[in-house]
């Protein structure tokens, strides 16, 4: 019987047996009691962990060891098709990776999210285990299921050294794949400039859009490096250019929220009304992300205040949801429409909808109308009172709204 206590799960903790348990806070002398009591080192517990992935994820080596000691399997996967020794190289643990080979864990095991050990080791940077697995004869010229390569996740991961390792094994650095990026644009979007100079020397080409349809300027504008974006533009890039999507460069820098790169492609006579694939301006791109300082740049350079994308978002209403106050006064005083309505809201709904009491009282001091509805009849009180933000209903209630109003549901609100 004394099996069978030792292996019972705990209801109340996750379905997990004492030995996960033990193996997850690592506690060695725990884990050697329960084994010499019966328990059993192959017992997953309710979410399908086992203990020999449970102590990789926990570091412990003497933990490993003990549980392997016991014969447990090593190539087993847990819940989500991690095998132990991908979890191994996650958490970067060399003497884990290490025992794991030694005691027979297979180098080349695919798990169930289409990840080697290598791809994992890449990723995370450990340059020491990606380098004992090469040792092992792991393949270099490995994809996985969406079709990337060992040196873009390499260069996801940022070691230039392991990056380097690659290309000395003969790894194309021009090499992309469907659905996602080539090495250069994952170095671009990452901010790893050492990297992208490794690159740009070893041939990469710095004008191509990847699989994810982002150029290598425009991958470096969403990770906001203005250095990087400097060194491309240098290098020959155009700033004008658009990806496959039609996304901007300048669209792309506004929703990073670096105001010095926003500055650089303004410079570069980016222009700032030029919207993107999805009617997204420079200028909307500022206010989604709430970047008054943007805005305000845009603004001074002769940004038109009043388009709309192509769901008819204003930059009103964008500013609104970001919750920034003070923007939403910049662009009240630059003379935009209170009361002009998006596909689905209006500034003043948009404030009610998030709660935003003090935005909501700016808009209605400027002249928003409080009973406006929207085309699903929703008006400010109703998307009020459904989202309980009962500050801003007693708000519109003294500002004189319609408290017999009929919302969608045929519902008053009296």
């Amino acid at each position: 019987m004394r099996g069978y206590y030792v292996n019972r799960q705990r209801l109340m903790e996750g379905s997990k047996t004492p030995l996960i348990t033990a193996c997850k806070q690592g506690n060695e002398m725990i884990v050697q009691l329960l084994i010499d009591k019966g328990g059993d080192v192959n017992q997953v517990d309710g979410m399908f962990e086992t203990p020999l992935i449970t102590a990789c994820y926990n570091g412990n080596e003497k933990t490993v060891q003990l549980v392997l000691d016991k014969g447990c399997d090593i190539n087993k996967v847990d819940g989500s098709k991690q095998t132990p020794l991908t979890a191994a190289c996650t958490k970067g643990n060399e003497n884990i990776v290490q025992l794991l080979i030694n005691k027979g864990g297979d180098v080349n095991n695919i798990d169930g999210m289409t990840d080697t050990p290598l791809r994992v080791a890449c990723k995370s940077g450990s340059q020491n285990i990606v380098q004992l697995l090469i040792d092992k004869e792991c393949a270099v010229d490995q994809v996985n299921g969406l079709g990337e390569t060992l040196l873009t996740a390499a260069c996801k991961g940022g070691n230039v050294k392991i990056v380097q390792l690659f290309i000395d094994k003969g790894c194309d650095v021009n090499r992309g794949y469907s659905i996602g990026q080539t090495p250069m644009t994952a170095a671009c979007m990452g901010g790893y400039e050492k990297i992208i100079h490794l690159l740009i020397a070893s041939g990469s080409n710095v004008y191509e859009d990847d699989g994810m349809r982002d150029t290598p300027l425009i991958a470096a504008c969403k990770g906001g490096n203005e250095k990087i974006v400097q060194l491309l533009i240098d290098k020959g890039c155009d700033v004008h250019q658009v990806d496959s999507l039609l996304e901007t460069s300048l669209t792309a820098a506004c929703s990073s929220g670096n105001e010095n790169l926003v500055h650089l492609l303004i410079n570069k006579e980016c222009d700032v009304n030029q919207p993107n694939g999805r009617g997204v301006t420079p200028l909307l791109a500022a206010c989604l992300e709430g970047n008054e300082k943007i805005v305000e740049i845009l603004i001074d350079k002769g940004c038109d205040i009043h388009m709309a994308d192509s769901m008819c978002q204003t930059t009103l209403i964008a500013s609104v949801e970001s919750g920034n106050l003070k923007l939403v006064q910049l662009l009240v005083d630059k003379g935009c429409d209170v009361n002009k309505s998006g596909l689905v809201q209006t500034p003043l709904i948009a404030a009610c909808w998030r709660g935003h009491e003090k935005i909501a009282k700016l808009l209605i001091d400027n002249g928003s109308d409080v009973n406006q509805g929207n085309i699903m009849r929703d008006t400010p009180l109703t998307v009020a009172r459904s989202r309980e933000h009962q500050n801003i209903v007693q708000l519109l209630i003294c500002k004189g709204c319609n408290v017999n109003e009929i919302d969608v549901k045929g519902e008053t609100h009296a």
